[in-house]
């Protein structure tokens, strides 16, 4: 089973500023408990945090005992051997103890700097994230280019949310509907799409993801490249995908099922090229709501016997109900809800 390192030290991280949620602080203590090394790991970050944490909520400085450490370290030494008695009883006209003076003062403000600006760097590093964006396909499909180069399509009605920029070890957005994404290649730093619990991992590839499918599930549908598949309480079981593999996530029972693709039409939404091979005349109807956005019903279930074979490319919606009718002599209608689809039916295929 393939270990995800870099997880689960974002995971100890997320731990620390209290960002992790009560699953995955499970999940934490059972990496922990599974291997000393795990908990090793831990041990050192638990001992960096302690150490910021106290720098950063520090009251009050001692300047001088601060300054008389840094004297040291810095090996700052004074020598009054070549000090006159003169010199030392009026400092004011003692150019070595002008200097000297200059030097501690300029010393100590870069102390004070140091001591206050640390702390500061680091709470702006580790707590400032990137702005959110959303693009969403209201009204029919958009297209958009992300901050790393990602292609990604949306069919109407999907919203995807995603960083201004990304930063950290991942590159993640959220995804709500349909949508097709070619990932720029990144191996060190991985694209991942969440849905609910359920993960999408990929370095660079192209491939297709439905998160409201009529089964609840979470579908993905792999072009080109890897992908992996999991459950975020799950990291550790991942489902690999090859090109033409479909997975289906049942997210309620954190079920993964990997098969072939074998809708031709999966895409069809974004390319409009429809492909029927002996399909009952139901099944057109659905492919061509999604593709062309309007409900397509049947006015009689008998009219499902009705097949048909043929290969539509970027037409209109309107041509294509032509070359039904000619082909399976059926009526069509606009509605108030849609269209509508009705005739005798056709004789059940032997």
């Amino acid at each position: 089973m393939e270990t995800n390192q870099t997880y689960y030290t974002d995971l100890i991280t997320r731990y620390f500023f209290g960002e992790a949620t009560p699953g995955e602080i499970l999940d934490l203590e059972a990496w922990v408990r599974a291997d000393p090394a795990n908990a090793k790991i831990f041990t050192e970050y638990q001992a960096t945090w302690k150490t910021l944490e106290n720098n950063r909520i520090e009251s009050s400085l001692n300047l001088d005992h601060e300054w008389n450490n840094l004297s040291a370290r810095l090996k700052i030494e004074e020598n009054p051997s070549q000090v006159s008695v003169s010199q030392l009883q009026n400092p004011r006209t003692n150019p070595v103890n002008r200097t000297s003076q200059f030097v501690s003062w300029s010393l100590r403000v870069a102390a004070i700097f140091l001591l206050l600006a640390i702390p500061a760097y680091l709470l702006i590093q580790y707590l400032t994230t990137p702005a959110e964006k959303q693009l969403s396909a209201t009204s029919g499909m958009v297209e958009q280019t992300l901050p790393d180069g990602t292609t990604v399509t949306l069919n109407a009605g999907a919203t995807l949310t995603y960083p201004e920029h990304f930063e950290g070890s991942f590159r993640k957005v959220t995804l709500d509907g349909q949508g097709w994404f070619e990932v720029a290649h990144n191996k060190a730093r991985p694209f991942i799409i969440a849905s609910g619990n359920a993960r999408i991992r990929v370095v660079g590839t192209s491939f297709f993801v439905n998160t409201k499918t009529l089964k609840n599930t979470r579908e993905v549908i792999l072009s080109t490249g890897v992908v992996k598949v999991y459950f975020e309480n799950k990291p550790d079981e991942m489902t690999i995908l090859l090109p033409g593999q479909k997975a289906e996530m049942a997210t309620e029972c954190c079920s993964i099922v990997k098969s072939t693709n074998e809708d031709a039409n999966f895409l069809a939404w974004k390319t409009r090229h429809i492909v029927f091979t002996n399909t009952p005349l139901n099944e057109v109807a659905a492919v061509l709501s999604g593709v062309y956005g309007t409900s397509i019903r049947l006015s009689d279930d008998r009219l499902s016997n009705c097949r048909i074979t043929t290969t539509f490319d970027k037409q209109s919606l309107e041509s294509v109900f032509n070359v039904l009718k000619a082909t399976l002599n059926i009526q069509v209608s606009n509605t108030a809800s849609g269209i509508t689809i009705s005739g005798s039916g056709c004789a059940q295929n032997r």
